[in-house]
């Protein structure tokens, strides 16, 4: 089983577009923690709410980045691309929200670190929902 997951996952990436795609993800992953610290910090914001604000924000920025420099998509700004970016980033949304409760409102784990475990697994679901779903 995991061979065949490891066997899928290598034949689906293409490591150029990973890598920007990771470039991408670490602009966004700083919009976002950036964002999030001004909203938990400043407007002392909730860490849950704070999260989506902050995610809310860098999927813009990645919706445009991605597009343009990783995915090399730079067709006309189509309704329905733009719903399968939102689809894919929602989902992606709903877990990181359920992950930041669960690890930082019922475990206690420091609202800062709880994110680390979230980003890597958004980075997943994030990259093979844009490359098979909304940029194929």
């Amino acid at each position: 089983m995991i061979k065949k997951l490891i066997k899928l996952i290598d034949e689906k990436i293409d490591l150029k577009k990973f890598t920007k795609f990771g470039i991408t993800g670490l602009i966004n992953t700083g919009v976002d923690w950036l964002a999030f610290a001004a909203f938990v910090e400043i407007f002392n914001m909730q860490p849950r709410f704070a999260q989506v604000i902050a995610q809310s924000i860098a999927i813009i920025n990645s919706y445009i980045i991605n597009k343009n420099w990783t995915f090399k998509n730079n067709k006309v700004y189509k309704k329905s691309e733009v719903f399968k970016f939102l689809l894919v980033q929602g989902i992606s949304l709903c877990i990181s929200y359920i992950s930041i409760f669960i690890l930082h409102d019922n475990l206690g784990l420091n609202e800062y670190l709880s994110r680390i475990p979230v980003a890597v697994l958004t980075i997943i679901i994030n990259y093979f929902g844009n490359k098979l779903f909304v940029f194929k």
